[in-house]
């Protein structure tokens, strides 16, 4: 099934206009090689004389070409200061906010008439939250407190410390100087389905709160990497880590129990990539990678006794994109005159969309399926080898949206799907589902969530309710009345944030005497408490209770295996052992396949077709299998068939999620599209976007690292300099976090090419040669920074240079920087253009210099992501001084010399954080801020031409280090 082809002469070209602005991206598909390419048009619109943007898919594109009353996909309206204050999207809806004179979002609506206010406090900062649905009552529904009086031993000056939310309270009550929390607890909402409304005083919001709080205790190191975590219910996690700060082992220990080791060891390659893993079962995990590229390419566990229990095999395409995967270790099977193995294979279109798909599955697998499971096979690795051959295909539109799911196999069926002409919401048709373009609506509200989820053929469905903040609240899973949601069963949801903290299920269970079974989970770090009872409810009163299970569910990662430990305090069923040890073996997008006992031995098995739903399912027995809830791509699947992301919900029948993508256009126009239609070779943590699984990708951030760089960036907001503008707003301009310099390089670029308006031919030709450059790194150093094994050099910022106790010079960084700047987490380095000789071979630095390329940076250190430039020296942010070599490139006579007075005195920033663009910015940002400076400085014509007609790297390198001092900063460290 090798389609290479497919793809050939299929580019991706992005088309500029004059001023810089993406207007067109031109890509092309096709199904076939032996079909012609077809071209697709993703579109954007900037006016000139309008805040107004727009942008088009490739179907709305052409529908807009025939009739140009079709509406974009997406329309924003910016303010005067850059900020879209209306956005209407055909997937997720309208949407109008307001911001105040300090760009802090204080009120917004949308489409479903629901209104939120923000209030913060003198320093800036946000303390309270009202909502208000569409003809409900307005709420407090979030109040933040900070640690501003006598929490200083606890490192909690400043930070917030009491959070009141629809989840209930929060407290932090100890932060490490790293960074690190220390102890943190929660307190539950005492009702599970009506939100709170908080009062101003502290007495009447206990009255809003359970009675438990569970408190969760950690130590961390000076890396703020976490040591050991003592969860609510007493039970310990701890872990070991090696000199780069990478797991090393692992160990539990349960309340009352002694301690035992879960992951005894784990090695690492150069490229940091896990090799091998050894569990307290006795199973080892051994992992293999092409050399050239990286991808997986082998993935085998193995018990002590030898005995291979998965033996993965990935092959790829060209582009990384995976065409087979085979379990060596799954026998040749024969059943109904078929011939069933290990080998799944794929293939794709031009844009990597998936196409077909081939694969065993259960022969009971014979009607289309929905949100239930198959039965399983009993007992594995014994079972009776009931399995046939599946292929199933698909075809998608133009906007990348399911159209039709064909499959043959157990049973044979087509799942048609129906896309709304003006949008990318879509329902299925079959079995009840809208039959027409104009019928998807009436299953989606105004904001593009979905209402209805059909569940079963028998045309069913269940009712979705969702929250104001577009957070799915209810699903009715048995209606019985239409006005009073306390008659139907259901499963209820309560978040922090975008976290899941609680899971409620109410069945009722005896009509007549209103006897209702209640199965409930509270969420909390590493443990999950479970616990089911049965209530018998008069009006809205609970007149008696009897509990008959509560379970702890201790949950951790070892190595790439995720681990559940079942812990019964009470209502522990029989045939099952207490502090059952569970082990989950994993693919490469995560999903459990194999689940392994304390002793190695096989509990379950699940095979998954591509887009989640379950092929081959088969368990030890009954009672064991029932308590699995980790499935596909390592996510909790729900009773409603639904698995849950975090941001998201996810309908692996429907090949698509629940809702619009929280995270707006992050990952196109397409706002329910899954991973790109192509669920092998992407994955998705958190139903935002997708990241790749198996084959090449920029490295990510871990969680811990996340917290360093957060850890780094919030004490650059500490610095004076940025708040010296206004510093009535305290720190609310500083750059405090890797999301907030995004923002400021984004509003700094806006604000150019808002200055600049239309473009010269001249300037437009110089941006798209600027456009072209590469960029390097130089570092100069006294220090003897490279690995003489492995080769690699690691610039450690200040800070890490402290935290791990190595000598170095201090007379590099000044008070002012430490003061003014706080910039000390970082590693500095000067940016010039590729290729260009040095100019000097030291510096004041050291005489040692090192020049990394910033493609290689960028492909090797996942701390690149979150890197910023500053285009001058930001102490003196202000100052351009006069270069004798900018006097020789305008010519070298007095108008040159003018010429280059005038440069000196032009002022380059009003405000330091003027100076910032993110590291995926540099390019943008540098050719606008050379161009407004030319631009604005009253110099003669003819230095403004020699200027514009600036060409090659020399010449650039020249303009920008006269013009500027551009430096990159890398958050922690950089290793090269």
């Amino acid at each position: 099934m090798c389609t290479v082809t497919v793809a050939s002469g299929t580019p991706v070209i992005s088309v500029n206009d004059n001023r810089g602005f993406i207007v067109r991206i031109l890509n092309w598909n096709r199904e076939k090689a032996s079909v012609p390419r077809r071209l697709l048009v993703d579109h954007s619109y900037h006016a000139d004389d309008s805040p107004v943007e727009e942008k088009r898919d490739p179907r709305l594109f052409s529908a807009w070409l025939k009739d140009r009353s079709v509406v974009a996909n997406l329309r924003n309206m910016s303010s005067l200061a850059g900020q879209v204050i209306k956005r209407e999207s055909t997937d997720s809806g309208w949407l109008v906010t307001l911001f105040d004179a300090a760009a802090r979002l204080v009120w917004f609506t949308d489409g479903r008439g629901a209104t939120q206010e923000q209030t913060y406090d003198e320093l800036g900062r946000q303390v309270q939250t009202r909502e208000q649905q569409k003809d409900g009552e307005k709420r407090v529904s979030r109040i933040t407190e900070y640690g501003d009086k006598g929490l200083e031993g606890d490192n909690l000056k400043g930070l917030p410390v009491r959070q009141y939310d629809d989840s209930g309270l929060q407290i932090i009550h100890s932060v490490a100087l790293s960074g690190a929390t220390l102890q943190i607890s929660q307190q539950f909402l005492a009702s599970d389905d009506i939100a709170p409304n908080w009062p101003a005083d502290d007495t009447n919001r206990k009255r809003l709160l359970d009675s438990e709080i569970y408190v969760t205790s950690l130590q961390a190191d000076a890396f703020a990497n976490t040591l050991t975590r003592t969860d609510a219910m007493g039970h310990q996690q701890s872990w070991r880590y090696d000199i780069s700060g990478k797991v090393t082992s692992q160990a539990i220990k349960l309340d009352g129990e002694t301690k035992q080791t879960l992951l005894e060891h784990i090695s690492w390659s150069a490229a940091s990539q896990v090799l091998e893993e050894k569990t307290s079962n006795g199973i080892t995990t051994t992992y293999g990678y092409e050399p050239e590229t990286q991808w997986l390419s082998t993935l085998a566990a193995q018990r002590s006794d030898n005995t291979v229990l998965q033996s993965l095999a990935y092959r790829y395409d060209n582009t990384g994109n995976v065409t087979s995967i085979t379990d060596n270790q799954i026998a040749t099977r024969y059943y109904r005159n078929q011939v069933t193995d290990g080998l799944k294979e794929f293939s794709y279109d031009a844009l990597y969309q998936l196409l077909e798909a081939t694969g065993r599955e259960n022969a009971g697998n014979n009607i289309m399926p929905y949100s239930s499971l198959p039965a399983a096979l009993t007992p594995v690795p014994t079972d009776n080898g009931q399995y046939v051959n599946y292929t199933r295909t698909w075809s998608w539109d133009d906007s990348g949206n399911l159209q039709s799911q064909a499959h043959t196999g157990a049973g044979n069926y087509t799942r048609t799907m129906k896309t709304e002409t003006t949008s990318n919401r879509s329902v299925q048709m079959n079995d009840g589902g809208a039959q027409a373009s104009d019928e998807i609506n009436q299953w989606f509200d105004s904001n593009g969530n979905l209402k209805q989820l059909q569940i079963s053929a028998s045309s069913s469905s269940h009712n979705m309710i969702w929250d104001g903040n577009n957070n799915l609240q209810t699903v009715v899973l048995l209606c019985r009345s239409a006005t009073d949601m306390t008659q139907n069963d259901r499963e209820i949801y309560q978040y922090s944030g975008n976290r899941r903290v609680r899971k409620q299920t109410r069945t009722l269970t005896n009509a007549s005497q209103q006897l209702w079974t209640v199965d409930e989970v509270r969420y909390l770090p590493g443990l999950e408490l479970r616990q089911s009872w049965q209530e018998s409810v008069e009006g809205n009163n609970v007149i008696s209770i009897k509990t008959s299970q509560e379970l702890h569910a201790l949950t951790g990662q070892i190595g790439r295996a995720g681990i559940r430990i079942l812990h019964w305090e009470s209502g522990k069923p029989g045939g099952i052992d207490n502090n059952q040890l569970r082990w989950s073996l994993c693919d490469n997008i995560g999903s459990a396949s194999l689940e392994l006992d304390a002793d190695g031995q096989q509990m379950s098995r699940e095979e998954y077709y591509p887009f989640g739903g379950t092929a081959v399912w088969a368990a030890r027995n009954e009672l064991e299998a029932s308590y699995k809830v980790i499935r596909y791509s390592g996510k909790e699947r729900d009773g409603t068939g639904l698995y849950y992301y975090g941001y998201r919900y996810y309908a692996p029948w429907l090949c698509r999620w629940t809702a619009a993508d929280p995270g707006r256009e992050i990952d196109g126009l397409n706002l329910y599209r899954m991973v790109r239609n192509n669920p092998l070779t992407l994955s998705d943590s958190e139903g935002l976007a997708p990241t790749a699984s198996g084959g090449a990708e920029k490295p990510k951030l871990s969680d811990k690292q996340s917290q360093k760089v957060d850890a780094v960036y919030k004490k650059m907001g500490t610095g004076r300099l940025w708040c010296a503008k206004k510093p009535q707003f305290s720190c609310l301009y500083a750059p405090n976090s890797a999301a907030r310099v995004r923002q400021i390089s984004s509003d700094n670029i806006r604000a150019l090419k808002r200055r600049l308006g239309k473009a010269s031919p001249e300037e437009k030709a110089f941006f798209e040669r600027f456009m072209r450059l590469e960029f390097q790194m130089i570092h100069h150093t006294n220090a003897h920074i490279t690995n003489p094994k492995t080769l690699e050099a690691t610039f450690l910022s200040r800070d890490e240079l402290i935290n791990r106790r190595m000598v170095f010079d201090t007379t590099h960084t000044t008070d002012a920087d430490v003061v003014q700047l706080a910039n000390t987490g970082f590693a500095f380095f000067a940016l010039s253009v590729k290729g260009i000789k040095l100019q000097k071979s030291n510096s004041r630095f050291g005489k040692n210099v090192h020049v990394v390329s910033m493609d290689t940076a960028k492909q090797k250190s996942p701390y690149m992501a979150e890197a910023h430039m500053v285009i001058n020296n930001t102490l003196k942010f202000k100052e351009r001084k006069l270069s004798e070599r900018l006097v020789t490139l305008l010519g070298g006579d007095d108008i040159a010399r003018r010429d280059a007075r005038v440069f000196s005195h032009q002022v380059v920033a009003d405000d330091a954080k003027d100076t910032l663009f993110h590291i995926d910015d540099i390019h943008m940002g540098l050719a606008l801020s050379i161009l407004w400076s030319i631009k604005s400085a009253p110099i003669s014509e003819r230095s403004r031409q020699i200027l514009l007609g600036v060409k090659g790297e020399a010449q650039f390198e020249q303009l920008i280090t006269t013009l500027f001092r551009p430096q990159i900063l890398v958050p922690v460290e950089l290793t090269v």
